[in-house]
């Protein structure tokens, strides 16, 4: 269906142009192979074909027309697919809440109970989630890609799995966003902005800043300067593009006092100024 006035939804700063939006539908082609560093946690749903995920260069598992999987964040993936596929992902960027007044945690409770799954745990797509997911596709096609909108589609979609799915089955799929890496991977993207600097981040977890970069290095692959830097990218090329904001109030936000040092980062950043970033956008 068409939209009416696009351009206005395109123009507003709520719509979605993130490097990594909130809600991606992807047609792959058979064959078609990718290898993608997460940074956030995302739950896939394959409504056509059928992918064989590679998770860590360990794990393997197909994931076929009608299931999904949840991926967490700072792992790294391949996916292969071997037919034509059909694909939403659902990008989680806040804590997993299922719904407002189930703590997530209290799934942990099956952890003690020794219920690991061989692998990433896939699970059915029921008639309610697929109603849900090719709605969703379908209105992402036309074009609606309001942030706030999207927003609210992934906790419709936490809601249904909260009310049709058993917490063994919930567990089973979130297993690994319980493992100690998960964890202190949820903690570095909680508080990414609260502590800018390794010495405030080992302090918040009781570790030595050696200690803290050994164990970061570990989850996320690189060091912790070079992984904020670029979230700090992310993060500002999101107010450039959506927000009303001067220029100058984001510089200062992101601690760039002169608006020459904020020009030259967004220069290494994305290659061009942050001035030409927002005239795009327009």
């Amino acid at each position: 269906m068409k939209i009416n006035n696009l351009e206005e939804h395109f123009s507003c700063y709520c719509y979605s142009n993130d490097i990594t939006p909130l809600v991606e539908v992807r047609r792959i082609t058979q064959t078609e192979t990718e290898e993608i560093s997460l940074i956030f946690n995302e739950i896939v749903f394959v409504l056509k074909g059928t992918l064989r995920y590679t998770i860590n260069n360990n794990l393997s598992v197909n994931v076929s027309n009608g299931r999904l999987i949840f991926l967490p964040a700072n792992c790294k993936i391949t996916y292969k697919a071997t037919t034509g596929s059909l694909v939403l992902v659902l990008r989680i960027k806040d804590n997993i809440q299922l719904c407002h007044t189930f703590n997530f945690n209290r799934l942990k409770i099956f952890i003690g109970k020794h219920i690991k799954p061989d692998t990433f745990e896939t699970i059915a797509i029921n008639a309610r989630l697929n109603h849900f997911a090719n709605g969703l596709v379908d209105i992402y096609e036309d074009g609606l890609r309001c942030q706030l909108y999207l927003k609210a589609k992934i906790a419709e979609a936490f809601i249904i799995l909260r009310a049709y799915y058993s917490e063994e089955q919930l567990f089973r799929l979130f297993y690994y966003y319980f493992t100690p890496d998960a964890a202190f991977a949820e903690f570095i993207h909680a508080n990414h902005m609260h502590y800018p600097t390794v010495n405030e981040f080992a302090n918040a977890l009781n570790l030595t800043p050696q200690q803290f970069t050994r164990r970061f290095n570990t989850v996320f692959g690189e060091t912790p300067y070079r992984w904020m830097q670029r979230k700090k990218a992310q993060l500002i090329y999101g107010e450039i593009c959506r927000s009303n904001r001067s220029l100058k109030e984001i510089a200062e936000e992101y601690g760039f006092n002169i608006q020459s040092n904020f020009n030259r980062f967004c220069k290494m950043a994305f290659g061009v100024g942050p001035r030409v970033i927002r005239n795009q956008r327009k």
